[in-house]
């Protein structure tokens, strides 16, 4: 320990220093949270907090349908939606290339918009190659990538507070927010992440470098770590017929019919609906993120030890719960209202 008067130039210069590299040389820490009458509780998170919706394809879920129809009724403060590519088998040149992933969520916009919904942001271009693990292992020294995607969440999580995050939802790989994180360290504190990685080497997690980077660094949230949801266990063909006829809701009927549709159920979504209704989630654990030669895991902590990650496990998703958020407000009469 030592004394700091103030008053001289060393002490306060070496104030400074401690203020500005404190952020840099912190650990993150899974997010403060509570488990109150069956629901998760997150500290200072709830559906008032901006939010930024990261996506690398739009077609095979449903959870863009849902926070955009939250936005269009002005219930979410939808800051941003960021297109990042998808990073299958990067190690052989990308299978997909950005662009197929951006005309995808192109079209998803414009179906929205031919529907009548409103208040959805412009596309952002997000990243596009994948961040490699430097061979010193520190993070610090991982070459970054920015791009207009990543200087957004810069930009609002600036508008946030530590108290009040930016809450960054990403269904594809998590490159973008870990570009954010590294070319702007000071806004760790600002943001929290919700993710489904799905898996350490594939999904969502195929950019493996960035999940725990973003683990190391900020508040990150992940639903049902390392699993996915069961078949038909949210929804079904039939809970859509009651939705009105036009290119939104029928892009819906036509996902749900499908083997993808019936699989993926909210996709990466989970969070989106636990915001508006916290009974969604009943229960949580803590995991620390390890890296392993190639890709990075979640793992349950021991004690003594300190979480990197929440995990909302499957078993402690209240399905039925979430079924009945969703259509709460797809079925809301004012959505499509002429």
């Amino acid at each position: 320990m030592f004394d700091l008067c103030f008053r001289c130039n060393d002490c306060r210069a070496l104030l400074f220093l401690l203020c500005v590299c404190a952020p840099l040389a912190a650990h993150a820490a899974a997010p403060a949270h509570e488990v109150v009458q069956g629901s998760v509780r997150l500290q200072g998170i709830d559906a008032t907090n901006p939010i930024i919706y990261d996506n690398d394809w739009w077609f095979d879920v449903f959870d863009n349908n849902y926070l955009w129809a939250q936005a269009s009724l002005g219930h979410a403060n939808l800051r941003g939606n960021i297109v990042t590519r998808d990073m299958w088998d990067w190690q052989k040149g990308y299978q997909y290339k950005f662009d197929q992933c951006w005309k995808d969520a192109q079209k998803a916009i414009d179906l929205a918009k031919r529907a009548g919904l409103k208040n959805i942001p412009d596309l952002t271009r997000g990243s596009d190659r994948v961040l490699t693990r430097p061979a010193s292992g520190r993070i610090e020294d991982t070459q970054h990538f920015a791009t207009a995607g990543s200087r957004l969440i810069v930009a609002e999580a600036k508008k946030a507070s530590p108290e009040k995050p930016l809450l960054v939802i990403a269904g594809g790989p998590l490159t973008t927010v870990a570009n954010a994180l590294l070319s702007n360290p000071e806004i760790a504190p600002r943001i929290v992440v919700f993710n489904l990685t799905v898996s350490s080497y594939g999904y969502n997690g195929k950019d493996a470098w960035s999940p725990y980077v973003v683990a190391k660094r900020t508040r990150l949230v992940d639903w049902a770590t390392g699993t996915f949801w069961d078949k038909n266990s949210v929804f079904t063909a039939k809970d859509f017929e009651r939705l009105p006829k036009n290119p939104f809701c029928d892009d819906m009927r036509r996902l749900i019919r499908s083997n993808l549709g019936q699989a993926n159920q909210l996709g990466d979504g989970a969070p989106l609906v636990w915001l508006w209704r916290h009974d969604c989630w009943t229960g949580v654990k803590l995991r620390k993120a390890t890296w392993r030669g190639k890709y990075a895991t979640f793992d349950p902590i021991k004690e003594g030890e300190q979480a990197d990650v929440l995990d909302i496990p499957k078993s402690s998703t209240n399905m039925k719960a979430c079924r009945e958020e969703f259509f709460r407000v797809l079925t809301d009469k004012r959505l499509f209202a002429k």
